[in-house]
């Protein structure tokens, strides 16, 4: 009985000591390439003369990046990177993902038919950088590994100040995007940090800075990936110039169902969702499928057929378990419609079916603004009036619904479910307006 004792304090010491280890290192900046690549097809084999090559193509190198000091140029064939011969931008991520920031690597590259051998040392990924505002790149321990925060605030702050959590979509991407400030999330949090919040992106595991060092995103339950970002909020309300007290999550599409699951175990103040989930899985299928035959300009006879042959897919996967190629052989264009779901892994889609979805709202005790932009495609209309009338049945007068106009799915200004998949505009400003007002409310 002791020994057992023993061992079970040994192996808690041991967990304490690892966790306090992870805890004091700094996660590093992940390595800046600095190029957009594309697969070597045997169409530019053919134009380029070089039918036995394989290769990356070089399409784009970004200045003052570690391709741009090493002399690379556009037109430019990776064969091999730190020894590694490379085949496709799979393989040049996997290189990447195992190097560091100032080390040195070696390279070859064909330029006019001609192997170019050489070294050079990784620079690190920039980080953004303002005149008006602070920028912080943190991170903190989960169970899936190291996770990036990128926290952004006043740069006159002084104190404890409110916060707000931003938790990103379904898909693998990073929201570590310093080419690309002008996204909306970025447009939104940054106006939110010069009103006097503190801002954090939470990246999801597995991507930028993350990647190589947690579980791929897409290895990941959802379940798995919920409680990633309740670690990170954790972490960020032991802050001293965090208001632990005065805590938001701004959940954008799938953040709006991770935003009140999170919440079960972390108390937060408020949830701004926009664009997301409020009705069983395949029911928001459905009617999602009809709006995007709209911006697909589908004729009513496509719409029908689309709206049918889509459940009917679904249902093969998610209620009778079959794999998108089992679903294919049953109906061919099931491959076509289900492969979306394999970005993510079946155990994620699976806890995504499973959810009830006004269940996991109607626990929530704090307040809530559910958002929907007019052209949003993408999102049900009523699937949000259905979490509205589910937190007023709870908690009546707790939440507030509003329509942005003139918005689409990622906050962009639009015109009609075709413009906003055909032509998305520029971030719809108004988004931080509505914000920003329900906020002041929210505090007051």
């Amino acid at each position: 009985m002791k020994n057992g004792l023993l061992k079970s304090n040994t192996l808690v010491l041991l967990l304490i000591l690892l966790a306090e280890s992870l805890a004091s290192q700094t996660l590093p900046r992940r390595v800046f390439l600095g190029i957009r690549m594309e697969p070597l097809t045997e169409d530019a084999k053919s134009i380029m003369g070089i039918n036995e090559v394989a290769g990356v193509l070089v399409n784009e190198v970004f200045a003052q990046s570690t391709a741009s000091n090493a002399g690379w140029k556009r037109g430019d064939i990776m064969i091999k990177l730190q020894d590694k011969p490379v085949s496709s931008t799979a393989e040049v991520f996997a290189v990447l993902s195992g190097q560091k920031s100032g080390s040195k690597f070696s390279f070859e590259l064909i330029r006019d038919k001609k192997v170019i051998k050489g070294n050079a040392v990784f620079s690190s990924f920039p980080e953004e950088s303002y005149s008006d505002i602070s920028m912080e790149y943190t991170s903190s321990i989960t169970a899936v590994g190291p996770q990036r925060i990128v926290l952004s605030k006043p740069v006159s702050s002084e104190g404890r100040m409110p916060l707000i959590v931003f938790i990103g979509g379904i898909g693998c991407y990073s929201l570590d995007t310093p080419f690309d400030t002008s996204r909306s999330e970025i447009q939104l949090l940054n106006q939110l940090s010069r009103s006097g919040f503190i801002c954090a992106r939470l990246e999801k595991p597995g991507m930028g800075d993350n990647a190589g060092l947690s579980t791929p995103c897409e290895e990941l339950s959802f379940m798995e990936e919920s409680n990633s970002y309740v670690a990170s909020i954790r972490a960020l309300k032991a802050r001293a110039d965090v208001d632990s007290n005065a805590v938001y999550i701004i959940g954008h599409s799938m953040g709006g169902v991770f935003a009140p699951l999170v919440s079960q175990q972390t108390k937060v103040k408020g949830i701004i969702a926009y664009g997301t989930i409020g009705s069983n899985f395949i029911e928001y299928l459905a009617k999602t499928r009809r709006t995007i035959s709209a911006a697909l300009d589908m004729n009513p006879v496509e719409t029908d057929d689309f709206i049918k042959e889509f459940c009917a897919c679904s249902a093969y996967y998610f209620v009778d378990k079959l794999t998108t190629e089992q679903a294919a052989l049953k109906n061919p264009v099931c491959r076509n419609y289900l492969s979306a779901f394999d970005l993510r892994s079946r155990a994620y889609n699976d806890e995504l079916y499973a959810f009830n979805y006004p269940g996991l709202w109607s626990t929530f005790n704090g307040k809530a603004l559910l958002l929907w932009g007019e052209n949003d495609y993408i999102a049900s209309k009523e699937d949000h009036e259905i979490l509205k009338q589910t937190m007023d049945y709870y908690k009546k007068g707790s939440t507030d619904f509003i329509i942005v106009p003139q918005a689409d799915h990622g906050m962009h200004i639009t015109s009609g479910f075709q413009d906003a998949h055909n032509n998305p505009g520029p971030y719809q400003i108004g988004v931080s307006e509505i914000v920003l007002n329900w906020l002041k409310k929210a505090q007051s």
